[in-house]
């Protein structure tokens, strides 16, 4: 009960910190334009609207996830922050018109997003440290088969800057080849819970073992859950989504029942039940699991959606798109323009257009191949325009010809499409609505994502489609560009 109430204090104190310095922004703008002698019906003009100006803000910053999360790294917060601003910007040049603040000055509105991003920034930075400093460290048990539970604990670890500690591990089947130690751990379950630091266990994978090096304790299996959270002290559980439904409804029921806060990575049959409506037959309660596609009325919103931006964006984007293509031209021979066959809406083939990035006929040896980090087949001038997701701009035509969706999951390659569908079935679902320049996972994984989890956000967008989940996924892209592991 006192966590709760340091947390309620603590978003408090950021919002009125973060208002008072949004308003202070403003103020420092009017002293820089006319020092102690702002002229009165200047000043007027903003005492009208401060209040709207105030509310905005906290929008866009809420928005923008700022008030609150331990998984957040400072990048992330930065780049928010930045974004947050720069709508509050256009925010208050249109309120101000909207109340006809005619007589607020246009200097002021420029300065003050400048100003606003150096006080918050300053004040964002040491409430940060601060926060991860008080924040307490969550002990958790992730719950999976060896080799996934090993590496959702080792990024549970790493990526909240050890907020986060993995008490131990709960495999779901496991073989021991390893020595004595582990040998009586599997025998005596939870009480064996100090298994050896990096232990070597034998993972079953289509009868092969494979040997995986665990640096936390292993507590047992899940036949033995119950006893295992007996044993350790613990916040909360992660559950992989690798093992057995009855095994995840067992491991659920348990952390209910001992009030423990229980994570589920999900897979296919999680994100179809989703958002799942409650219905009745006779007396009898149902869940309507809805399809995996978009309906036919919202396809009508979007298609005009698309057709009104697309059109917008080509013709604000036009001086860039021509600088580029003198850019591409001078730096290395070839064409402008890459053209490539992908697959959309229900496996249709098209060919997408971009910025040519690497050198001419880039894969005339290799065949097929996904770009990697630090490519040598990338040009300069490509690494540049990759950065800053330029060379997607002709995907714009695209959208105007009806191939793709501003929105969407991201167009693959035919030949790595036959691959994914053969490893993951689940994967011809994504192509249930029509490709997208961006899309959910694009925003809310990384650039070094695996497929299958940008795959379940693919399928997660699909199943909760909205038009302001549209709007959230365009207005978090721009964030995403100033992120390098998420925009490379």
């Amino acid at each position: 009960m006192e966590i709760q109430k340091n947390k309620v204090f603590f978003k408090l104190l950021f919002i009125l910190v973060d208002m008072a310095l949004i308003n202070a922004g403003y103020l420092l703008a009017f002293l820089c334009k006319f020092g102690w002698n702002i002229p009165e019906h200047n000043f007027v003009a903003y005492l009208n609207t401060w209040p709207w100006f105030t509310l905005s803000a906290f929008a866009l910053l809420y928005f923008y996830g700022l008030y609150g999360s331990y998984r957040w790294r400072w990048a992330e917060v930065f780049a928010s922050l930045i974004c947050a601003l720069f709508f509050q910007a256009l925010a208050a040049m249109a309120l101000s018109f909207l109340f006809r603040g005619f007589a607020f000055p246009r200097t002021v509105l420029l300065a003050a997003p400048l100003i606003q991003l150096v006080l918050l920034g300053f004040w964002r930075r040491m409430a940060w440290r601060l926060e991860r400093k008080l924040q307490t460290t969550r002990k958790v048990v992730v719950v999976g088969r060896p080799q996934e539970a090993v590496a959702l604990a080792d990024k549970l670890e790493s990526a909240t800057g050890g907020i986060i500690k993995v008490s131990g591990l709960v495999f779901d089947s496991w073989h021991e080849k390893a020595g004595r130690g582990n040998q009586e751990s599997a025998s005596t379950g939870c009480a064996a819970g100090d298994t050896g630091t990096n232990a070597a266990l034998g993972v079953p994978d289509n009868n092969r073992p494979v040997n995986i090096s665990v640096k936390w304790p292993v507590l047992g299996s899940v036949v033995e859950f119950d006893r295992c959270l007996d044993a350790t002290v613990i916040d909360q559980v992660f559950v992989c989504s690798n093992i057995p439904q009855e095994c995840k409804a067992d491991v659920v029921c348990a952390c209910v029942a001992k009030d423990k806060k229980v994570f589920l990575i999900p897979e296919f049959y999680e994100v179809m039940l989703a958002q799942a409506r409650l219905e009745q037959v006779d007396d009898m309660p149902v869940f309507a699991v809805g399809r995996l596609a978009i309906p036919d009325e919202s396809l009508i919103i979007k298609r005009a959606t698309d057709i009104l931006l697309s059109l917008v964006a080509l013709a604000v984007t036009a001086p860039l798109g021509i600088l580029v293509s003198v850019a591409v031209k001078l730096d290395s021979p070839g064409p402008v323009f890459y053209r490539q066959k992908r697959l959309t809406l229900q496996g249709k083939p098209f060919y997408l257009y971009k910025f040519r990035t690497m050198v001419d006929k880039a894969e005339k040896e290799s065949g097929p191949v996904l770009a990697q980090e630090n490519d040598p087949r990338i040009t300069r001038v490509g690494r540049i325009l990759r950065a800053a997701r330029i060379d997607e701009i002709p995907q714009l035509l695209n959208v105007l010809k009806g191939d793709m969706s501003i929105v969407g999951p991201r167009p693959e390659r035919p030949f790595f499409v036959s691959k994914l569908v053969k490893e993951s079935p689940e994967y011809a679902y994504r192509m249930n609505v029509k490709s997208g320049i961006t899309g959910l996972a694009q925003i809310a994984g990384r650039y070094s994502t695996s497929p299958e989890n940008k795959l379940i956000y693919d399928l997660i967008y699909t199943k909760s489609y909205s038009p302001a989940r549209d709007l959230a996924i365009l207005l978090q892209t721009i964030k995403v560009i100033l992120m390098k592991d998420k925009a490379s």
